[in-house]
């Protein structure tokens, strides 16, 4: 502990930042095909015309990575510090990190381990450091009272400004972790999620998958995690009508520890839908124009980014009424947020069926709200504020 509190003091001479561009480093772990790498492949662009000299950090072994590339390709510089377990050497070899580069804004985005690599940004005089949370947090018992402590140090002693994306997590961090937040909202690429340009586009998107005009089809795209909550769409599909189960074609794209369990609980349903896993893709758009409803029963979300892409392509949404989607859609206005059963989802399925006007009405009001609410220069606009002047 005493090795610790010596790094709550007075902090070293701030290093010079280069005068050409400011050196930006965000902290990841895994650097896997997600939100928050997504958008940072999206901003590079306009972060290196803003004169920013980009750098990640994953805290993760790199063979967990499989989008590192990518994110080279787009001008990241990345870098690989292995968590331990030990954490003074964690926080030793961090300082040793930040010492060396010299970086002129941290831009944290784990939630494990932030109050380390803010104490070591403090020690070795980083001018701005920023953490964004990315997820509800709502910590309980000892949990949350060390993570609340930690949120306490790092904003008074440590100089850290909190970002929430969207006004869910901002509420949890203000009620759970009593952590003022800045409210900057996730952002979707304009240029890769945009509905289809006409009738022609749509149906060309739909025989490439096979779909036939008579089709219902529904989609998900998400990680087979227990957050997603994938389970419930099979039961749903096991509640609907026979006549109009048979109408449906339901296509889940994603990947992750939950596949084989999904693919064997769907398969041990008596559905009358056509159920097709495409696995991880790493171009959506066309999966989603091609479809009719996009569907989200997750438990919770920080801010449902797959849900904001289908929006982007006008793709009317049911989602569970639950943290980080209810912030996206409002029941019978940009789509149907529905209680959290599998009946209710049914339910919602059943009625959207029957009323194709209404399905085109609830697309065009969510496609709508994101160009108003969700906009790339709106979000990058904020963020390069906080970032502090060049």
């Amino acid at each position: 502990m005493p090795a610790l509190l010596s790094f709550l003091a007075a902090p070293a001479a701030a290093a010079v930042a280069t005068p050409t561009k400011r050196k930006v480093l965000h902290i990841l772990h895994a650097l896997r095909f997600s939100g928050a790498e997504i958008m940072l492949k999206i901003a590079a662009p306009e972060f290196q015309r803003q004169g920013l000299e980009l750098h990640i950090l994953s805290d993760a072994p790199p063979e967990s990575s499989d989008y590192t590339a990518t994110l080279e390709a787009a001008g990241y510089t990345v870098h690989y510090l292995p968590w331990v377990a030990s954490q003074l050497k964690n926080l030793l070899a961090v300082r040793r990190f930040f010492q060396a580069h010299q970086f002129d804004v941290i831009h944290n985005h784990t939630e494990q381990n932030f109050i380390w690599y803010s104490l070591a940004a403090r020690q070795v005089g980083v001018p701005r450091f920023v953490h964004t949370v990315h997820s509800n947090f709502a910590f309980t018992g000892l949990v949350r009272a060390k993570r609340a402590a930690y949120r306490l140090v790092a904003r008074r002693l440590l100089g850290v400004q909190f970002i929430a994306i969207s006004a869910s997590v901002q509420a949890t961090e203000r009620r759970v972790n009593f952590t003022p937040t800045t409210l900057v909202f996730n952002w979707i690429d304009p240029e890769r999620f945009y509905p289809a340009r006409s009738a022609a586009e749509r149906q060309q998107a739909r025989q490439a998958l096979g779909l036939t005009p008579d089709k219902l089809v529904l989609v998900s795209v998400g990680g087979c995690v227990e957050s997603k909550n994938h389970p419930a769409i099979f039961t749903a599909l096991s509640l609907l009508a026979p006549e109009l189960a048979a109408r449906i074609v339901y296509l889940h794209v994603g990947d992750g520890h939950l596949h084989a369990e999904e693919q064997a609980y769907a398969a041990s349903l008596p559905l009358h839908a056509e159920v097709r896993f495409l696995g991880q893709l790493q171009e959506v758009r066309d999966v989603l124009i091609a479809s009719d409803i996009y569907l989200m029963p997750s438990h919770y979300e920080g801010l449902g980014n797959s849900l904001l892409e289908a929006q982007s392509c006008a793709v009317p949404a049911v989602v569970y009424d639950a943290l980080g989607l209810r912030d996206l859609v409002r029941d019978h206005h940009t789509g149907r947020l529905v209680p959290p059963t599998p009946a209710h989802l049914a339910a919602a399925l059943t009625e959207l069926a029957a009323n194709p006007a209404e399905l085109d009405r609830l697309g065009q009001a969510g496609y709508q709200q994101t160009l108003q609410q969700f906009s790339l220069k709106q979000s990058l606009t904020q963020l390069l504020a906080l970032y502090g002047p060049a």
